[in-house]
């Protein structure tokens, strides 16, 4: 079926691995918060998530939660770590894990805020 132009993609492909498809978010007005939060980091630090995201795409898990893990307490929000910074993302059906936005850590704990983001970004996805 052709893709029809009218209604905007929800999501961009980043990597498309064994088990899972690594995908951006991408909003209504078509921004992609992740990919462009990557985008200005650093090339060694885009490279490191890059290997994450591989990773976790070609082998479905990521054991070293200095790494990856589950933030507790959230609608099954999960984070991308590379050294102070952050992407958050979560899975959906289909054996996709999609990357809603990044930032740098400055405390001990995520930011309510950063995760209300997430999390508001999967309820917009799941409705599209």
């Amino acid at each position: 079926m052709p893709h029809s132009s009218s209604k905007p993609q929800s999501s961009r492909l980043v990597y498309d691995g064994t088990v899972f498809r690594i995908e951006f978010y991408v909003t209504a007005n078509g921004d992609a918060p992740a990919e462009e939060w990557l985008d200005q980091l650093p090339l060694g630090s885009q490279q490191k998530f890059a290997a994450l995201f591989e990773r976790m795409g070609d082998t479905g898990k990521i054991w070293n939660e200095r790494k990856f893990k589950h933030l507790t307490e959230t609608d099954q929000i999960f984070e991308f770590k590379v050294d102070a910074d952050r992407i958050l993302c979560f899975f959906f059906v289909g054996r996709r894990l999609i990357l809603t936005h990044g930032f740098r850590k400055s405390g001990d704990k995520t930011p309510k805020r950063e995760i209300e983001r997430a999390e508001s970004y999967k309820q917009d996805f799941e409705r599209r």
